[in-house]
């Protein structure tokens, strides 16, 4: 099976112009899955007269290079039958619908106009209309509580999507939610308080096997931290865990251990600044050896012990 890429094409003003960038970066993915992504909050809240104008535009190139497919971005009270019909008809196959909390109050408090259940309602129809669909929502909104989050996650599940998209609210999040921070009726979530809540959504999520998750969007900054560092936090964090987890489930007390890894995952492991290496030594006592093995698939890993304390002490006889 093909490798996907997403290409992301930029629309200005309703417009979009492909670039000598997109073509040079279509061309060099020819062995691959090209997927077209339309960077856009609310695609189809386009007038749907320029929406034809520029999916025709696309449609040219993707006759020309054989593209998969393209993919766009909705707000659930954008998109209506005619709307589907005329995407499908210009080869788009797959929205990521914009959900971005179960609860119907704390929707109404950041200003959206429609409610949950009609959300639901729209996800089944792009569905019912044979789109893939993603879901788009966010963690630490405004009045939203742990129980919250968790629950829109439940519930984005339960819509069967191939892709889920995890948003941390900042105080940038939208003009309301700044609003909401001046009036001093909202405090974003701290660094850590969004990696625990992140963590907890990804492993409700990676239960129900679905293996596409995002966190953030590009550009996006937490704690004046870029959303790639960010990323590598919650990354070491869940790789802590995991470790700690495998340790305690031996039956003797582990001194040395040597996991393997895939070569992308080997930094995530080890920790930002080896932080794990150094938390395993110093709260368990633990020396964490890390290997590369590129046999092994991204997140996976092979454990072994190398050394328990019952060795440690046959050694010093």
């Amino acid at each position: 099976m093909k490798e996907k890429i997403y290409i992301p094409i930029k629309i200005n003003e309703n417009e979009i112009q492909i670039t000598d960038e997109i073509i040079k970066e279509v061309e060099k993915n020819q062995d691959k899955k090209i997927i077209l992504e339309l960077v856009h909050d609310d695609f189809t809240s386009i007038n749907i007269d320029n929406q034809e104008k520029i999916l025709l535009k696309l449609n040219g190139l993707i006759k020309k290079y054989k593209i998969f497919e393209i993919k766009i971005t909705s707000n659930p009270d954008s998109v209506d039958k005619k709307n589907l019909k005329m995407l499908k008809k210009f080869k788009v196959k797959e929205i990521e619908l914009v959900i971005e909390s179960s609860n119907d109050y704390i929707l109404k408090h950041i200003g959206v106009d429609y409610k949950f259940k009609y959300a639901k309602k729209i996800a089944k129809q792009i569905k019912f209309s044979r789109f893939a669909i993603g879901i788009k929502l966010t963690i630490g909104l405004p009045e939203s509580t742990v129980a919250d989050d968790l629950n829109t996650v439940k519930e984005s599940i339960g819509l069967k999507p191939i892709h889920i998209t995890l948003i941390p609210c900042q105080i940038d999040y939208s003009n309301v939610v700044k609003n909401l921070y001046e009036q001093d009726e909202f405090e974003p979530l701290s660094k850590v308080q969004l990696i625990e809540r992140l963590k907890e959504s990804i492993e409700l999520i990676n239960k129900a096997k679905i293996k596409s998750i995002s966190i953030g969007e590009k550009n996006q900054t937490i704690d004046d931290m870029s959303i790639e560092q960010f990323r590598g936090l919650i990354a070491s964090d869940i790789w802590y865990d995991r470790i700690v987890e495998m340790i305690k489930s031996y039956n003797v007390k582990v001194k040395v251990v040597n996991i393997e890894v895939n070569k992308a995952d080997i930094n995530f492991v080890k920790g930002i600044d080896d932080c794990n290496l150094n938390k395993l030594k110093e709260i368990y006592d633990v020396e964490l050896q890390v290997s590369k093995n590129d046999k092994i698939n991204r997140g996976n890993y092979k454990m072994e012990i190398l050394k328990t304390y019952t060795d440690f002490l046959d050694d010093d006889e």
